[in-house]
């Protein structure tokens, strides 16, 4: 959303004109066009709304602006009720011919201020480069239209020669070109940090106009990193890996709102169930849901909705509040759902494999070949490969807390992020890893990104 609304900001901006900007703030405003964000408008003496990435399912607040003689245009890809609202134009991929996957809100707003502007126009390529920071945040599925979007705006930032998302790009990725993972890894944590731990409005300075708004988003995500390592270890201290539960579900007070998500995330990466992260104030909570591909979480929710206060989201991730006195309840109900329409046996850690690789296999040559099929993403995963009985050397940890590991398997560099706790380790063991590339002191080599050592439950 935030990358949509830069792009709006840019095109007013181009007619020298400075529009009024209204970011929903995680904490104090939720999701989407309130009620008191309308009367904010109203109150601003706006005569023309336009939303990014939300408003479909807004009648009520477009009716009040309506009738208060303000024109709204949505641009939202959100799924729209069979009502629609009555707003001035409705810019939205389901309400056209678009075939699918649809674009992401910062998709459909780089489509509207191409019909508008014209190709070329000012500085066009960094809205394709915000575009594209969109369209791989949202996790959008990356064929199709997306795909080209996503390789015409990595194109374009890795061209930028000036301006704040050449800032960004060459503190986050200073060595060579940027890729979709680059994106997904480094930069988007750091723009999605900011509404996370304090505000949007950072991250939308941070793209605009660069200055100290760039350095607070490095500050912010490294609170973010920290403060997920030491939710997530203090939850799995009271997991039994032996009787792991249907649903890992945990509230309390010291869960920020912003974070509930990625804790969810990572429990579910790593138990392979169903999770539940609310934060709790005493009377209400806030939850963030994950699951697997085997258990519809929203649709879980929806058979326990007479629990729930609100509820809404997709097959894997959902959101809910609810009174924290039906916690236990939702607990319960969810569970018992859970064992109704899966096997527990099922809901284990998995890992895709594409190929069994030998040593000899990875060379430079191997991999210009698989970054062919880039950009990599939603819909179109980076491929996964296994060396089997190999043995990890020159083993060392890195990184501020030594959480992170660096070693050599035939000559052949290694770095684990998270897997610190194999240093020393000489056993022979199955690597699961992704392909990359080291460059040092001019010299590019071969690398191994681990994602997993023995451990998980392989699918060939």
């Amino acid at each position: 959303g935030i990358t949509a609304v830069a792009q709006l900001v840019r095109f007013f901006r181009r007619r020298n004109r400075d529009p009024w900007v209204r970011l929903p703030h995680r904490i104090h405003d939720g999701y989407g066009l309130k009620a008191h964000i309308v009367q904010e408008v109203i109150d601003a003496g706006v005569t023309l709304l336009i939303t990014a990435d939300t408003g479909i399912v807004a009648l009520a607040e477009i009716s009040l602006l309506k009738k208060q003689g303000i024109d709204t245009i949505v641009t939202d890809h959100h799924a729209p009720q069979e009502e629609l609202p009555l707003a001035y134009a409705i810019i939205h991929p389901a309400l056209s011919r678009h075939p699918l996957p649809h674009p992401c809100g910062a998709g459909v707003v780089y489509k509207l201020v191409h019909a508008l502007e014209g190709a070329p126009w000012e500085d066009d390529r960094t809205d394709a480069a915000l575009a594209m920071l969109g369209t791989i945040a949202d996790l959008v599925e990356l064929r199709g239209e997306n795909r080209t979007l996503t390789i015409h705006g990595l194109s374009a930032l890795n061209t930028l020669t000036s301006g704040p998302l050449s800032i960004l790009r060459d503190h986050c990725c200073p060595k060579g070109d940027i890729h979709a993972t680059d994106i997904a890894f480094r930069i988007a944590p750091r723009i999605n940090a900011a509404g996370r731990m304090a505000s949007p409005d950072i991250a939308l300075r941070a793209l605009l106009d660069g200055g100290e708004s760039l350095t607070d988003l490095d500050m912010l995500n490294e609170q973010r990193q920290q403060l997920t390592r030491e939710l997530c270890m203090r939850v799995t201290q009271e997991i039994d890996d032996t009787t792991v539960p249907p649903l890992l579900a945990f509230a309390s007070l010291d869960f920020p709102h912003g974070i509930l998500g990625l804790i969810a995330g990572k429990l579910t990466e790593q138990y392979g169930r169903p999770s539940l992260i609310a934060h709790s104030d005493g009377e209400t909570c806030t939850a963030s849901l994950r699951s697997t591909d085997a258990y519809n979480i929203t649709l879980g929710l929806s058979r326990c909705r007479d629990l729930l206060l609100s509820y809404g989201g997709h097959a894997q991730a959902a959101g809910c509040t609810f009174a924290r006195q039906n916690f236990d309840a939702i607990v319960a109900t969810l569970s018992a759902d859970i064992r109704t329409h899966v096997s527990l046996d099922s809901l284990v850690p998995t890992i895709d494999i594409d190929e069994e690789l030998s040593p000899a296999d990875i060379t430079l040559a191997f991999i210009a070949s698989l970054n062919r099929l880039e950009p990599f993403g939603q819909g179109n995963p980076e491929p996964l490969f296994v060396i089997r009985n190999v043995s990890l050397i020159q083993t060392r940890t890195c990184g501020q807390e030594n959480t992170h590991l660096t070693g050599t398997i035939h000559g052949i560099k290694c770095v684990g992020f998270t897997f610190g706790q194999f240093a020393g380790m000489r056993d022979h063991v199955d690597i699961v890893a992704r392909l990359d590339r080291s460059e040092w002191n001019g010299k590019t080599e071969p690398q191994l990104v681990i994602v997993d050592i023995g451990g998980l439950t392989i699918n060939n």
